[in-house]
């Protein structure tokens, strides 16, 4: 490849997440240089987890050029469909059907692994990719970071873009740095802003009998849910999720045993997913399995000096809306799009440390407000799926729930006024498509997303 005019300037990329890769790729498209460190030996490991692309992540990945390959193991979700935990069956809505047809991508079920795998084998130059890379600390100058591993190797990059997960070491060396040099308690409520109220199994089993690939299935008890997205061939990926006795913070969040997951797949082993299928069954056939808390964080402070975070280290969101994914991948875009006005502004000169810094935080300022809405949310649908109070209760045996047709509605404004590479050409399947323009329209001008409002409630059943 030729040398290109933003070849000095270097990102050290630290996680080879979902939001890692993505951002790889991004920069490749830009012309900037990045190297990628990652603490595991592998880009893919197998944690039990899937993942969901929604429309705002597919845009971008198309402007890629990496999502029509993911056609080989992507499965079109077709419906949802909500269970009593004895396995009566509340509502079903063809939502997903319908947000395809107006917005041509559809909510797509991955296995994690795969959606990796395939992030990692579309890159052009896996030379900038380092695995077993564990990042230690970062030694700061004026001019640069250096990353220091835990093998003793270095690297030296411009900026560093922590992409590291809930745990980030990025993050934790940031608010170090900020408590070193800047303002006294500036990152007080940042570290103990990572809170959780939920534990939950997640998994990938083996194919059954009567589940229907492309459904995404919830099912709800007071203080617990499931969610179970079936993929293709009939590969159930699935979540139990149990409130814990009260709401932990930071290093109070307790940690699990073997003994204590035993424990509670004995004591909800009929809880039903689906009519027929229970815990117990989904466990028995696991080819995977974690268990965990189910953190949630949305921090004040996203970048300090040269340092920025992106993805789960840095608002972390619960699984139920399939956002998590997608809102990093919203992220390291918009980063980019910094990245990229800043250079062409910078000239052969390069940018000074004062407008590093500048176009960091106005990435943050870019996307917070639209992070902190998806953690919200998120928030909430874990807590209405889990009938977390009295409220949620009866709403979820006496209202008529909401149709697929207004679902749809509310998610038009979350999908389409999503941000995108404004440096990359659109998608031609969304170009000239109403809702996308409609969208695009919106964002421009500030607008708020419509939510659903008193008058849009679902009624009483009689």
């Amino acid at each position: 490849m030729a040398e290109s005019r933003h070849s000095k300037f270097t990102v050290l990329i630290v996680g080879g997440s979902v939001g890692g890769l993505t951002l790889a790729h991004m920069l490749n498209h830009a012309k900037i240089n990045y190297i990628l460190l990652e603490a595991r030996d592998t880009l893919s490991p197998q944690l039990g987890a899937g993942i969901v692309i929604m429309p705002n992540g597919a845009r971008i990945l198309e402007q890629l050029g990496i999502y029509e390959s993911m056609d080989d193991f992507m499965t079109p979700m077709t419906k949802q469909n909500r269970y009593k935990s004895d396995g009566t069956l509340v509502s079903s809505a063809d939502w997903p059907r319908i947000v395809e047809e107006r917005l041509s991508y559809p909510a797509g079920i991955l296995e994690r692994r795969s959606f990796l795998l395939s992030l990692y084998e579309q890159l052009e130059d896996k030379s900038k990719i380092h695995l077993k890379k564990k990042v230690v600390t970062f030694e700061h100058s004026e001019n640069y970071v250096k990353a220091k591993c835990e093998d003793g190797s270095e690297f030296i990059g411009d900026i560093v873009v922590g992409t590291d997960g809930i745990h980030s070491r990025t993050r934790q060396e940031m608010q170090r740095w900020a408590e070193e040099t800047g303002p006294p308690g500036m990152m007080d409520k940042d570290k103990i802003s990572v809170t959780a109220q939920y534990n939950a199994f997640f998994g990938i089993s083996d194919p059954m009998p009567g589940l229907n690939p492309g459904d995404n299935n919830t099912a709800s008890d007071i203080n617990h849910s499931s969610l179970l997205f079936v993929s293709k061939h009939g590969l159930p990926q699935w979540f139990f999720f149990s409130k814990m006795p009260k709401r932990y913070q930071g290093k109070d969040i307790p940690r699990f045993t073997k003994e204590q997951m035993e424990q509670q797949v004995e004591e909800f082993a009929d809880f039903q997913f689906v009519k027929g299928v229970t815990l117990k069954d989904l466990m028995g056939k696991t080819r995977s399995l974690s268990y965990l808390p189910l953190e949630e964080a949305n921090h004040n402070f996203w970048t300090y000096k040269r340092i920025a975070c992106a993805g789960d280290s840095i608002h972390k969101m619960t699984p139920n809306m399939g956002q998590g994914g997608n809102q990093a991948i919203e992220s390291v875009a918009t980063l980019t799009n910094c990245l990229v006005e800043m250079l062409a502004k910078a000239g052969e000169a390069g940018p000074t440390t004062a407008e590093v810094e500048k176009t960091l935080q106005k990435y943050q300022k870019l996307r917070r407000w639209r992070a902190t809405m998806f953690v919200k949310l998120s928030a909430l649908v874990t807590r209405d799926e889990a009938l977390d109070t009295l409220s949620h209760t009866l709403r979820f045996l006496f209202l008529e729930p909401f149709t697929g047709e207004q679902v749809a509605d509310f998610q038009m404004d979350l999908y389409t006024m999503a941000p995108y590479l404004n440096f990359l050409p659109l998608p031609a399947r969304t170009v000239g498509n109403k809702y996308w323009e409609a969208g695009m329209e919106l964002s421009k001008n500030n607008a708020a997303p419509k939510l659903p409002g008193a008058q849009q409630a679902p009624k009483a059943r009689l």
